[in-house]
C-alpha cells in the first residue's frame, strides 16, 4: 500500500521538480521583468546594461545585471545602483514586486517625482534614496517596514510633516532626513538603536523632544530649522502670541520674551554633521566680525535716520529740496547734501554717499511706476512679494529689545519664514512726512552690504510704521559683546 504512495511523489518530483519556484509561461521571472519595467522609466538615457532576455533564458539571468544581487533561489535580495545617471523616475508597481528584497540604494541619482507604495517590500532592512529629486509628502509605506534599520531621503524635495508612527520603528538605526522641505513637530525618537540621526535644513518647528536617544545628538543634527526649540539647540521654548490683534495700534501688540540665546547653525556661521567645532580663538574672531557688522549697520541706519529728521526741517523751508543723501565727513561730524532727482544726471560724488545717491538715481528712473504704498506693505528694490500685511500681522512674535526708535520683533510666519520687524515709535516721528518717509526707505531698501542687513518691506499707515528685515539668528550686539567678550 505504501509503494504506490511512494511511486507517485516520486514521479510528481520527477516531472515537476520546479513547482515550488516556477516561473512565468515565458521563462523570465517575476523579478526581471520588474528589474526591465523599472529601467524603462528610471532611465531614459539607457545608461544601464541591462541584456534583453530572451523566452528561453535562464530564470536567474537577472541575476548578473548591474547591482542586482540574488539568493540561491534566483530572488532579488539586493539592488544598488549609486551615482548610475539615472534621470528617470521611480514608476509603481516595479520595484515593490521584488518582495525579497533587503537592500535597496538608488542615491546619489538626478531620479524625480514621488516615492511610489513600496509596502510589499516587508523584508527590507536599508532604504537609501537621499541625493535625488524626489518629491511629495513622506511615504507612508515606510511605516510598514519593520525590519528597517537604516533610511536615507536627504538632499531631495520632499516636504509635508513626518509622520509620528515613524519612532515605532524599533529597529532603526541611521535615519537622514536633512535638506527637504519637511515641517510640523519632530517624531518622538526613543530607540535605543537610534546611533546616527539628522533632521538639518528643513522647515521642522516646536519643541525638540526630550528622550534620551534625541538628547545624545548634539544641535548640527537639528541646525537650519528657525521654528525649532528645546534644550538640544539651546534655545528655549517659550508662549507665543500674535504679533498684532486685529489693529495697528500700539494697544493691540502681545509678544513673548525672547530667549537668551540663538540657534547655532543658521546662516551665519554653520556647522555642518560630522565637522569639527570650531576653536574659542575661531568663534571669538567670527564674533568680533559679526559685531563689526552690527556696528557698521547701526551707524549707517543712524546717518540715514538723521539725515532723514534734518531734511524734513529743511523742506518746510525750501520746497524744492527733494532728497537729502548724508555724507560723513573726515571728522564724524555729518552734512547733507541737497540736490534735485529731476537734475540728477551729472558725476556722483565718491566717498561714503556713493550707495545712497546711486539707490536716489535708480529710484528717479522708476518715477513713472506709481505704487499704491498708502496702508499697503511696500517691498524694497523690486522684490515680489513673498507674504501680505495680513500673515504679517497675524505671525507669532518674540521681542528682540528696544531702541531709540522703536522696538524690535523675531515674526514667525504661517510659511515658517522668519523675519525681523522693527516697530517705530510714533512720537518720534510725528513730524516726518508720508512721502519723505517713503522715498528713504526705497533709498535704504536698495542699499547692499556683506555687514548690512538689507530692509525687504516697509509699511506706514496713520498710526503704524513698520520695517521689516531679514532675521539674524547670531542674537543682539549686546549679548555678541558681553557673552563672549566679557567671559
Amino acid at each position: 500500500m505504501q509503494k504506490p504512495i511512494l511511486l507517485l511523489l516520486l514521479a510528481a518530483v520527477v516531472l515537476f521538480p520546479c513547482a515550488g519556484f516556477a516561473t512565468p509561461a515565458s521563462g523570465v521571472s517575476t523579478d526581471a521583468k520588474a528589474l526591465l519595467a523599472f529601467k524603462a522609466k528610471a532611465d531614459p538615457g539607457n545608461r544601464l546594461a541591462f541584456p534583453p532576455v530572451a523566452r528561453n533564458s535562464s530564470s536567474t539571468g537577472h541575476c548578473s545585471w548591474p547591482g542586482v544581487e540574488c539568493s540561491s533561489s534566483g530572488r532579488v535580495v539586493r539592488f544598488v545602483l549609486e551615482g548610475a545617471g539615472l534621470t528617470g523616475s521611480i514608476a509603481a508597481g516595479t520595484l515593490d514586486r521584488l518582495d525579497q528584497l533587503r537592500i535597496l540604494s538608488l542615491k546619489g541619482n538626478s531620479l524625480a517625482g514621488p516615492i511610489p507604495d513600496l509596502s510589499p517590500l516587508i523584508n527590507l532592512k536599508a532604504l537609501f534614496l537621499g541625493g535625488n529629486r524626489l518629491g511629495g509628502p513622506f511615504p507612508a509605506s515606510i511605516l510598514s517596514f519593520h525590519r528597517l534599520r537604516t533610511l536615507d531621503l536627504s538632499s531631495n524635495h520632499l516636504a509635508g510633516p513626518v509622520p509620528p508612527e515613524l519612532a515605532d520603528l524599533d529597529r532603526l538605526n541611521a535615519l537622514r532626513l536633512e535638506r527637504n522641505r519637511f515641517n510640523g513637530p519632530i517624531p518622538t525618537f526613543n530607540q535605543s538603536s537610534l546611533k546616527n540621526f539628522n533632521v538639518s535644513y528643513n522647515n521642522f518647528s516646536g519643541a525638540i523632544p526630550a528622550t534620551a536617544a534625541l538628547s545624545s545628538f548634539d544641535a548640527t543634527a537639528f541646525a537650519g530649522n528657525p521654528g525649532l526649540c528645546g534644550e538640544a539647540i539651546g534655545k528655549e521654548c517659550g508662549s507665543h502670541f500674535l504679533f498684532f490683534h486685529g489693529g495697528g495700534g500700539s494697544n493691540g501688540t502681545r509678544v513673548a520674551p525672547s530667549p537668551a540665546s540663538a540657534i547655532a547653525g543658521s546662516r551665519g556661521g554653520i556647522l555642518l554633521p560630522g565637522s569639527a567645532a570650531s576653536s574659542p580663538s575661531q568663534r571669538i574672531h567670527k564674533r568680533a566680525i559679526v559685531v563689526i557688522g552690527f556696528l557698521a549697520g547701526s551707524l549707517l541706519v543712524i546717518g540715514v535716520l538723521g539725515a532723514f529728521l534734518v531734511m524734513q526741517k529743511r523742506r518746510r523751508m525750501k520746497q524744492g529740496e527733494i532728497l537729502s543723501p548724508v555724507k560723513h565727513n573726515a571728522n564724524g561730524s555729518t552734512d547733507v547734501a541737497e540736490p534735485n532727482l529731476d537734475t540728477y544726471n551729472e558725476e556722483i560724488e565718491s566717498g561714503n554717499n556713493e550707495l545712497i545717491a546711486a539707490a536716489a538715481l535708480a529710484m528717479s528712473e522708476e518715477k513713472v511706476k506709481k505704487l499704491a504704498k498708502s496702508g499697503c506693505l511696500v517691498f524694497c528694490a523690486g522684490e515680489a512679494q513673498v507674504y501680505t500685511l495680513e500673515q504679517l500681522m497675524k505671525s507669532s512674535a518674540e521681542m528682540l529689545g528696544r531702541g531709540t526708535l522703536g522696538t524690535t520683533y523675531k515674526a514667525v510666519l504661517e510659511n515658517r519664514l522668519v523675519v525681523t520687524v522693527k516697530r517705530l515709535d510714533a512720537g518720534k516721528l510725528a513730524a516726518t512726512g508720508k512721502e519723505s518717509f517713503e522715498r528713504h526707505m526705497e533709498v535704504v531698501g536698495r542699499l547692499r552690504h556683506p555687514n548690512l542687513v538689507p530692509l525687504r518691506a516697509y509699511f506706514q499707515a496713520k498710526e503704524e510704521r513698520l520695517l521689516v528685515y531679514d532675521y539674524q539668528p547670531n542674537g543682539s550686539l549686546h549679548s555678541l559683546i558681553h557673552d563672549e567678550f566679557g567671559s
